[in-house]
């Protein structure tokens, strides 16, 4: 844990700033700014599940939501408000409830309550904290604090029906600070997350253990001319995977960073970087870009990230004729066995292409190609050629789409196929049971007439799945109507589809899945739902069982209207 006057000189700032927020308006602005105006919407929905059929429902019996958000405006200082509620809080650890508010006014921006703040990929990501923050980005100068939450306690219960993931409390704090514009600035920044051990009793049985973390890192951006730039994020990190073991001496962990962190049995020192330079202009974007990420580097105030790797792309992007023609791609290498710990290293080959082609309003193409392969090349060990694993991962998409229209009606056909690919490029064929392959295509055709927007669509879905073992396919059709009533503001659906299956050619049953909605609209502000979908599966590999679930689902939407100018 920090020290204590760590916590409070991070504290009295968050509260010194909060406390001149109001001091940092532009006074000379007022006038022309509104005192008050306000935007928001709350939105509730619930209803039945319904199942009949082998094994358990895959839902619960009941279901319901409330989520909304409010933004009040004071002389153009936004302040908004959300939360989400729900039965879901039921059966989750870390619950889905959450509110909070980031109010802001130029370059002055606070988080209090549930909020998520990024310094970089490598140390700040993503995660959501119960706490407070402050981003200031005056000119020349940007800076970034924090202080929450992002774990609650949950405590070991082996008698639950459904056993909760026991967790300690977590929490950390971070700081950041730079010098520049959004197109040359130089960050640096520091973030500390640690695990309560005396928050929960100590677990039987299972490998959980409190842990802390010290995460220092950089980012920047240096533009040479208005068309080439480069930009990079470069993290370290100091993870202690369990703060209960003996303290020891980490030759890794520098000497600056012990009055932060306590090193212990099994504490690393671990490094990650991405750089990138990249050239764009009205006709062609560039970017070569590069990173390496040690095997197991962790921030516990970052997202998931893939580690062990390092990788080197081009990737072009063409623009021709006004846009109409887009060319793009990447092209590349990634590897792992970074550290050279591994008996084997894998060499993954990056390759992709687009081509969209939009001549008109009335018609556009795209067509996809992936190409990702895998192979295995000596590290510690040498890799006998029978068991060496070589990969490709392919993949063809060509969707196409055409729209006619009049006065009185509007065509849409749209057309979607591919390919998909698994394949074992081994000599001896060691691993060709992994291989398969899945062709898929739909049709869709819509119809709309505008005299009273009445809506018809119908199509076709063909699904093929190949495998060393056997073959699986979905056909058939699809068939949709919708129309809007009482001067639109009745709107009125249904959706149907129907597949048969066949496995290996002969027939394995069908389904049959649909959905009923209504909607009505009372007026700007007020909206209510009705929704029925209901499922039918008589196959024995689409779902894995035969079954039919019915849910039912009701709502109401309000829509918070600005407030309207007083005429003068």
């Amino acid at each position: 844990m920090p020290p204590a006057s760590t916590i409070r000189s991070l504290v009295a700032a968050l509260l010194c700033a909060s406390h001149g927020l109001a001091g940092a308006q532009d006074l000379a602005t007022l006038k022309d700014q509104r005192p008050y105006d306000h935007s928001g919407s709350l939105n509730i929905q619930g209803g039945p599940y319904i199942y009949t059929g082998d094994g358990s429902p895959r839902n619960q019996p009941w279901f319901w939501n409330a989520n909304g958000q409010y933004t009040a405006r004071f002389y153009g200082w936004d302040i908004p408000f959300s939360f989400n509620i729900g039965s879901q809080e039921r059966r989750y650890t870390q619950p889905f409830n959450r509110y909070g508010m980031s109010p802001h006014y130029k370059w002055v921006k606070l988080h209090a309550g549930y909020r998520s703040m990024k310094f970089n990929p490598y140390t700040l990501s993503g995660l959501q904290f119960l706490g407070g923050g402050l981003e200031l980005e005056p000119k020349g100068f940007r800076f970034g604090a924090f202080y929450g939450r992002f774990n609650k306690p949950v405590a070991q219960d082996t008698l639950a029906s459904i056993s909760p993931v026991t967790a300690y409390e977590r929490t950390g704090y971070g700081v950041k600070a730079g010098v520049g514009s959004p197109r040359n600035f130089f960050d640096l920044m520091l973030v500390k997350v640690w695990d309560d051990p005396a928050s929960i009793p100590e677990p039987v049985g299972t490998r959980i253990a409190p842990m802390e973390n010290l995460a220092v890192g950089a980012s920047g951006r240096v533009s040479f001319t208005r068309r080439l730039f480069f930009t990079f994020d470069a993290g370290a990190t100091a993870l202690t995977p369990d703060r209960l073991a003996p303290v020891q001496v980490i030759d890794e962990v520098p000497t600056f960073a012990n009055d932060l962190l306590t090193t212990r049995l099994g504490t690393k020192a671990l490094f990650a970087a991405n750089a990138g330079v990249t050239y764009t202009d009205r006709y062609l974007t560039l970017k070569v870009a590069g990173k390496q990420i040690d095997p197991g580097y962790r921030s516990l105030a970052a997202v998931f990230m893939q580690t062990d790797v390092r990788a080197f792309t081009i990737e072009p992007t063409l623009r021709l004729w006004n846009s109409k023609v887009r060319l793009s791609g990447s092209l590349g290498k990634q590897y792992d066995n970074v550290r050279a710990q591994k008996a084997a290293t894998s060499v993954r080959t990056i390759a992709s292409a687009r081509i969209s082609w939009n001549p008109s309003r009335s018609y556009g193409l795209d067509l996809n190609y992936a190409n990702y392969g895998i192979e295995q090349q000596a590290g510690l060990r040498v890799v006998n050629d029978t068991f060496r694993v070589a990969m490709a991962n392919r993949s063809i998409g060509l969707s196409q789409r055409l729209v006619r229209a009049n006065n009185a009606r509007v065509w849409t056909v749209t057309l979607v196929g591919g390919l998909q690919e698994l394949q074992d490029l081994n000599p001896f064929g060691t691993f060709s049971t992994s291989e398969n392959q899945v062709i898929y295509g739909n049709l869709n055709v819509m119809r709309l007439r505008t005299r009273d927007n009445l809506s018809v669509s119908g199509g076709v879905n063909v699904t093929r799945n190949t495998t060393v073992l056997s073959s699986s396919s979905l056909v058939g059709p699809m068939l949709g109507v919708s129309k809007q009533l009482a001067k639109r503001r009745i709107t009125a659906g249904l959706n149907v589809a129907w597949n048969k299956a066949y496995r290996d050619g002969e027939d394995a049953g069908n389904t049959l899945n649909g959905n009923c909605n209504l909607q009505f609209r009372v007026n700007e502000s007020h909206r209510f739902s009705l929704t029925v979908a209901a499922l039918n599966n008589e196959t024995d590999f689409a779902a894995s069982r035969r079954f039919t679930e019915v849910r039912v689902l009701g709502g109401y939407t309000f829509l918070l209207q600005p407030l309207k100018r007083q005429k003068p």
